[in-house]
């Protein structure tokens, strides 16, 4: 059974990047901050930054990550619905 997502829970969002001069991915974190603003952040503020919104990770405190935009949207529309979400299996 798949425990629902605590949209008030601290998580990391990162951008991941690769780098111009070499093939490495780069990581930078963002900010800590609320998932249910690390979802808006995503969705609304890089709304205009299709490639941002494809690389952002939201890091949970558990060690697990959302890394899927579909996945990230869900959550979005599900904090602005005032309602729970279950995390993907």
């Amino acid at each position: 059974m798949s425990a629902a997502y605590d949209l008030n829970e601290m998580v990391d969002l990162f951008a991941i990047s690769r780098s111009s001069r070499r093939s490495d991915l780069m990581t930078e974190k963002i900010a800590t901050l609320p998932l249910r603003e690390a979802v808006a952040l995503v969705i609304e503020d890089w709304a205009d930054d299709k490639f941002r919104q494809l690389s952002a990770v939201i890091q949970l405190p558990s060690g697990q990550s959302i890394r899927s935009l579909d996945d990230i949207r869900q959550l979005y529309e599900c904090a602005a619905d005032g309602g729970g979400t279950k995390r993907p299996d």
